[in-house]
């Protein structure tokens, strides 16, 4: 309501003005500053300092940093602050748009042009911020940095309590806040509509802000969302303990080489096994398990057993590309099962087993093989992004207090990784102390489930998720957003819809239908300022032909079927799309999107747990 009486009063404003202005609260001619770019050097702002205000070719370019300050609490005494850049543009139409960060953020987008790559030459106002902490010495905020080799690396920022809280959720609220105090007094008038849109962390960011600030934003896109990272973390030392079992020889550091654990040829026999059990289960084998709820242990086990060397009927020469060793077949029964304590009891989200697994070279993305083997083949090194990102966050920040390590060496972050505890270390996640009053868990995750504050002010919620990413459970946000759906009556497609992308790798690539971000910025807009809900998101296809060989381990109708070239849709959460039988199987316009008939419980795999996630069955 409040939003609404706001815009009432800046079309009032503009009205009065004679500015024609749209139904909706934006002028169709946009509007032009009212002062110049360089003045905003001048602006005085609350704990806010403007570094520099630079008229670029057809938009102003902001950069300051928020609440600089030198840390006590940091045995570096480092300086910290929430660096932020903000594009206005020539002529402004109205929106304002936040986007989320990545990874361990540390670096700021010093130029943003929008999530979506569009936005700024739309007429958007863009604003990004570097979560609260800089990586690098040479950095558009001042030049400093809170980097330490020797105590945690990149993740060394997360020693300091209130860096934690400017990484988890501060800094995009500080932000989004002076970033509309900046452009109401550059254009004279107050923002009409808010949007925040990112991926992965940014997705989370995006996630955290509807729950934690539900007054920000009128519309959230959240992507591949890390809504739950300090648990989805617990499944990163998971999996690389599990997959060190299967090494023959140690990195630099000591530790399990992980690369020859899974060699693309074997990720690309999982791909198959998977696609054999589950492809057809949607009605068209092409290399897309879109009914992936019926993708169960139960119909995958007896294919991986056909595909086992020696007892199955692929083969018996391991890592020959037909085949995988008992061995690979029993890790990744134990990596899809999701990490678990001494007592059984899960720590994290099972996950959906997906053709995604192996990311062909054709479709390069950050899939699970990315995360979880290798990224670039080095001798003797791990590259696996668990063991390199994770390997900083995991000790840092998801440990309270912090575990600080060196970077590498025997006893550096990646030995912390293979030596987690699942019993003593996983609960960390939830720990508070004198010193760090917040868990990991208060100021990284977005699992509420409680979002009435946001629907009671009109907001709108798509989030669009991998079925499987390698790094963060497409069943994960699948549960949570049932979950949700409970808490909210039942109604939460009113106002929040979620979209699942099989095969997709981490935010894009892979064998997929991966090119949607445009289309989802249009559905967003249509529902906030229209109330146009989506109720499917149209997907392209990059790739102008099949990914997936033609013959050898892979059924020869996936290659014949696979969208190359087309579209397909994405669908409203739970529906799945289900081909008409009839036209080109690349053109969305032949699918229908379909009530699969998913049940939590029963026969399925992904239940609806009643669990905090402190050693149950988490989310």
């Amino acid at each position: 309501m409040k939003r609404r009486l706001l815009a009432s009063t800046i079309v009032a404003g503009w009205a009065a003005l004679g500015t024609q202005v749209t139904a909706h609260g934006l002028p169709p001619s946009g509007v032009a500053p009212r002062s110049s770019c360089a003045g905003l050097t001048g602006l005085t702002l609350p704990n806010t300092q403007i570094l520099s205000a630079t008229q670029k070719s057809g938009y102003c370019n902001v950069i300051g940093i928020i609440n600089k300050r030198t840390s006590t609490q940091d045995p570096d005494h480092f300086t910290y602050g929430i660096g932020f850049a903000l594009n206005l543009p020539n002529t402004w139409h109205g929106r304002f748009e936040m986007m989320g960060g990545g990874g361990t953020d540390g670096s700021l987008q010093a130029d943003p042009q929008g999530a979506a790559g569009v936005e700024l030459g739309q007429g958007w106002a863009v604003a990004a911020d570097d979560g609260g902490h800089e990586d690098s010495a040479n950095n558009m905020v001042g030049g400093y940095q809170d980097d330490d080799a020797n105590a945690g690396g990149s993740a060394h920022f997360a020693i300091d309590a209130q860096a934690r809280r400017d990484y988890g959720y501060n800094g995009i609220e500080k932000t989004a806040t002076i970033s509309k105090q900046i452009i109401a007094y550059f254009y004279g008038f107050e923002t009409v509509y808010s949007y925040i849109m990112g991926c992965s962390n940014g997705g989370r960011d995006a996630m955290v802000a509807s729950q934690r600030s539900p007054w920000l934003f009128d519309g959230v896109i959240s992507q591949n969302p890390g809504f739950n990272l300090p648990q989805a973390a617990l499944a990163e030392a998971w999996n690389e303990q599990v997959l060190g079992k299967l090494a023959t020889s140690t990195d630099i550091n000591g530790q399990p080489f992980i690369p020859d654990t899974f060699p693309q040829q074997d990720l690309q026999v999982a791909s198959a096994a998977i696609l054999s059990a589950c492809d057809a289960l949607d009605g068209l084998v092409d290399g897309i398990i879109d009914n992936y709820h019926a993708c169960t242990a139960r119909k995958v086990f007896p294919a991986l057993a056909s595909y086992t060397c020696g007892t199955g009927s692929h083969g018996s020469t391991p890592h020959g590309g037909s085949c995988l060793t008992s061995a690979q077949v029993d890790a990744l029964k134990t990596i899809y099962a999701g990490p678990v304590n001494s007592k059984g009891q899960r720590l994290y989200s099972n996950w959906f087993w997906d053709a995604g697994i192996w990311t062909p070279p054709t479709a390069p993305g950050a899939g699970w093989g990315f995360w979880n083997v290798v990224t670039a083949p080095v001798p003797g090194v791990n590259t696996a992004i668990n063991l390199t990102l994770g390997a900083g966050a995991i000790p840092m920040i998801f440990q309270t207090p912090p575990v600080v390590t060196p970077v590498n060496g025997a006893n550096g972050q990646e030995a912390f990784v293979f030596r987690f505890n699942f019993d003593t270390d996983a609960p960390k996640i939830f720990t508070k102390t004198q010193a760090y009053p917040e868990s990991a868990m208060d100021f990284m995750a977005a699992v509420s489930t409680d979002l009435r504050p946001f629907r009671a002010r009109g907001g709108k919620l798509i989030v669009s998720s991998s079925v499987n990413d390698g790094i963060f459970s497409g069943a994960s946000i699948a549960r949570w957003y049932r979950k949700m759906n409970q808490s909210m009556d039942g109604r939460a497609t009113d106002f929040a819809r979620l979209f699942m992308v099989p095969n997709m790798a981490h935010c894009g690539g892979g064998a997929a239908t991966t090119s949607f971000a445009t289309n989802e910025l249009s559905a967003i807009t249509d529902w906030v300022e229209k109330g146009i809900a989506p109720e499917r998101i149209v997907a392209a296809n990059t790739n102008t032909t099949s990914p997936y060989p033609t013959g050898g381990v892979f059924d020869p109708r996936i290659a014949m079927n696979f969208p190359a070239g087309g579209t397909r849709p994405l669908c409203v959460y739970p529906k799945i799309p289900a081909y008409k039988g009839s036209g080109m199987t690349n053109d969305a316009a032949n699918f229908a999107c379909v009530d699969p008939g998913f049940k939590p419980g029963g026969d399925h795999d992904f239940h609806d747990d009643d669990d905090d996630g402190r050693g149950q069955n988490a989310q």
